[in-house]
């Protein structure tokens, strides 16, 4: 078929093919597995053709069939696939023993979010089965993704040989739209998946460039016979490829009427009038001949002849539908048809590029049109072609929501064209630009499976060996009879609002989980009473990557997390570090165990102090400001008190600040003397409760500490408050100055109480 292009060409080609080939199989590689969109149910639709005889019907006999809707699909995708796995099954050892294994969907997941961290990924995954050479069902997955990439080889074969027969007379459009096309990061994602739409694209594209030969040619009985099977294989492989029956008839059509002129004469069609009624029902008969069989068991089975009714009893519909809503949706389409892989996506920055792209491509069209006006029966039969399969696209998202590009990628060989024709006309003028345009494609499509597709999650570490891991913290902890934790590591002990925290556990599976446990990082509230939570973090393990159901026996995981603390901590304080692991669906906790002694059902690590967003916010009201702040030793400052009498209590909030660093933990001490200086009533203790230990303190961390004195008001007034600060070790206090420097007796301040 390529017989018009030369020799080096042809070689260039193949070098061309070969480098979209090694690319989709990285993208095959880097990708989770079953993380592509519907990649379970077009995977276990070619499982049920391997395990079966027969097709698989829907709605199934079997409980939740994991081919779901796919099951209602056209076959020759899957029967193509199952071949080729079979085919290779004795060298590579494939084996699908596993595949009745369910497939747990992550309750944690925030798929589709931008910059998300962890839980990126939909579906459970089990680090042994996914480690090259892989094993079991996913080592099966990753051959039928082979199959899509070589199906995609051929797709980008077929967009060059019919650009290239588009306009002959700019050879340079064929290649800037084939290595568009071949390297689409969003296409090689698809690729490099298990899907239908790759098989649909080959047959579609290669049916194009038949549609344009009959155009430049004539109709010929091989042609016609071509087109009439490709149509028939487009409808087998995906209901949209039935369109491709449309375009053949019209482009028989247009041939004879325009008869190898560029001047289209309807004269001609009634001339020749038997000899393209011959055509024409040619092309219809092998179309019926090769796909009616489908069209009649989707009437026997569903009563629909297309198939899509039971699919769509199946998939949530729309609730409502406009055309405002179809053009609102164009940005995201746009967005997918260069990149939206499953649960990820690339940064903005990357769109923008392809939209200057496409948008340069399109000013290239108007620049040029006088030279493309010229071949405008073929440009018509490209448009023709975009025009049908969006109609098809539009109808389709108008019942389900389905704004995704690849969906239209039969019609890529129209896009890339016009983008190549488009872009040919500037290189033309600027040689250089081929140079740059390539290398900007070809570096965006070879950046995106590290820095996208690959797990976004940093420092999970799978090995079986104990010795392996050298936490900073060693534990010897034990979550139930199943689940060890090694100790932890931890990048430091006191943050500002803001900050991230970095933490990895360091785990050993005593045996199989026999569930898949939620980890919950919490930072609680250290302050007694209290059961407020800075940070509640939900994952399951590996960051959503590896939970404890798939964990093996003595598997050793290194799992890390980095959190952002919250921006808006109103108050500096200490706050506990608790990691607990829960059950499926919120259910029970498993007990902790610390040296073999029980210690609840959660295991507290460390104590972090996390300083205020506006310290100064702390600071006391200006009725309860001390004239002059007192200083006790070169670490903290007394700024405020205020005293509330209570029944049978005296309330006491004392405003603390701190100018330098603790070297311990110390203890406030809060007084009542009466007029003759006896001790009636103290309410000693650490700053909020024990909730804040000095040692944590931090320079310019303000504390508000209140406190209860027990107090029936017996002795002789008038009573003073005495507040001061001691090591509880040694119970020396601390040096009390006032605003002169002068050591205040006693180390103490005294404050007068309201009679």
């Amino acid at each position: 078929m390529m017989g018009w292009v030369s020799r080096h060409e042809r070689m260039a080609v193949i070098v061309l093919l070969a480098a979209f080939f090694v690319l989709a199989t990285v993208y095959n590689a880097t990708s989770m597995p079953f993380e592509a969109p519907d990649e379970i149910g077009h995977f276990y639709y070619v499982v049920y053709l391997l395990q079966n005889r027969g097709l698989p019907v829907v709605p199934s006999d079997e409980p939740d069939p994991n081919y779901e809707q796919e099951g209602i699909q056209p076959p020759l995708y899957y029967a193509g696939a199952a071949l080729f796995v079979r085919a290779l099954s004795a060298p590579l050892r494939l084996d699908l023993d596993d595949a009745d294994a369910p497939l747990d969907r992550n309750p944690h997941s925030v798929c589709g979010r931008p910059g998300a961290r962890y839980n990126v990924a939909a579906w459970a995954h089990d680090v042994h089965q996914e480690r090259f050479p892989y094993r079991g069902r996913v080592r099966v997955l990753h051959v039928v993704r082979v199959w899509s990439s070589l199906l995609g080889v051929v797709a980008v074969a077929g967009v060059f040989a019919a650009v290239r027969l588009a306009f002959p007379e700019t050879p340079r459009a064929a290649w800037l739209a084939a290595g568009l096309t071949a390297f689409t990061p969003e296409f090689l994602f698809t690729a490099g998946a298990a899907s239908n739409d790759n098989l649909v694209t080959a047959l579609t594209t290669w049916g194009v460039y038949l549609a344009l030969r009959v155009l430049r040619d004539g109709p010929h009985w091989r042609t016609t016979l071509a087109l009439g099977l490709l149509a028939g294989l487009a409808t087998l492989s995906k209901f949209s490829g039935v369109l491709l029956l449309p375009l053949a008839l019209v482009a028989i059509l247009l041939s004879v009427a325009l008869d190898g002129s560029k001047s289209l004469r309807l004269r001609r069609l009634v001339d020749r009038w038997p000899f393209v009624i011959c055509h024409l029902s040619f092309v219809i008969l092998f179309f019926s001949a090769l796909s009616g069989w489908w069209f009649v068991r989707n009437w026997t089975f569903y009563g629909d002849l297309s198939g899509t009714r039971p699919m769509l009893d199946m998939l949530p519909l729309r609730k409502e539908m406009s055309v405002w809503i179809l053009f609102r949706e164009l940005p995201g389409l746009f967005r997918s048809w260069w990149g939206v892989f499953g649960c990820t996506a690339p940064p903005t920055w990357l769109y923008m590029f392809y939209l200057v792209l496409v948008g340069a491509g399109l000013a290239g069209l108007v620049v040029d049109r006088r030279r493309i006006g010229r071949d405008w029966p073929q440009v018509g039969v490209l448009l023709g072609w975009l025009a049908l399969m969006s109609v098809a696209y539009a109808r389709w998202n108008w019942v389900i929501h389905a704004a995704k590009g690849r969906l239209l990628y039969p019609a890529i060989v129209t896009v890339a064209g016009l983008i190549g024709r488009g872009w040919a006309a500037w290189s033309g003028r600027w040689r250089w630009l081929n140079l740059a345009l390539c290398a900007l494609v070809v570096a965006g499509a070879i950046a995106v499976p590290f820095a996208v597709l690959a797990p976004p999650v940093s420092g999970l570490r799978v090995t079986g060996n104990i010795d392996d891991v050298h936490p900073q913290y060693p534990l010897d902890g034990q979550f139930g009879d199943e689940i060890a934790l090694l100790g932890y590591d931890l990048d430091g002990t006191s943050f500002e609002p803001g900050e991230r925290l970095d933490l990895t556990l360091y785990w050993l599976a005593l045996q199989r989980p026999s569930d898949q446990y939620t980890l919950a990082i919490q930072l609680v509230s250290a302050v007694p009473g209290e059961t407020d939570t800075l940070v509640n973090f939900n994952t399951w393990t590996g960051g959503g990557n590896y939970p404890t159901g798939n964990w093996h026996a003595g598997d050793v995981i290194a799992d890390r997390y980095r959190l952002r603390l919250p921006e808006d901590v109103d108050r500096a304080q200490a706050w506990e570090l608790h990691v607990i692991l829960f059950g499926h669906n919120g259910g029970r906790r498993l007990r902790f165990a610390l040296g073999g002694q029980a210690a609840g059902k959660a295991a507290r690590l460390a104590l972090l102090r996390v300083g205020a967003l506006d310290p100064e916010a702390l600071a006391p009201p200006d009725e309860d400001r001390l004239a002059a702040p007192v200083r006790f030793g070169d670490v903290i400052a007394l700024d405020g008190v205020r005293v509330t009498a209570g029944e049978n209590a005296l309330g006491v909030t004392l405003w603390w600040r701190s100018v330098g660093s603790f070297g311990g933990d110390h203890i406030v001490f809060a007084h009542i003397y009466d007029a003759k200086g006896q001790l009636v009533a103290t309410a000693d203790g650490p700053p909020l409760s024990g909730g804040f230990p000095t040692s944590t303190w931090r320079p310019g961390d303000r504390v508000r500490d209140e406190r209860n004195i027990d107090w029936l008001a017996e002795g002789s007034a008038p009573f003073r408050l005495g507040v001061g600060w001691y090591d509880p070790v040694t119970g020396a206090r601390l040096a009390a100055t006032g605003a002169d420097g002068v050591r205040l007796p006693d180390d103490t301040v005294l404050i007068p109480l309201p009679r």
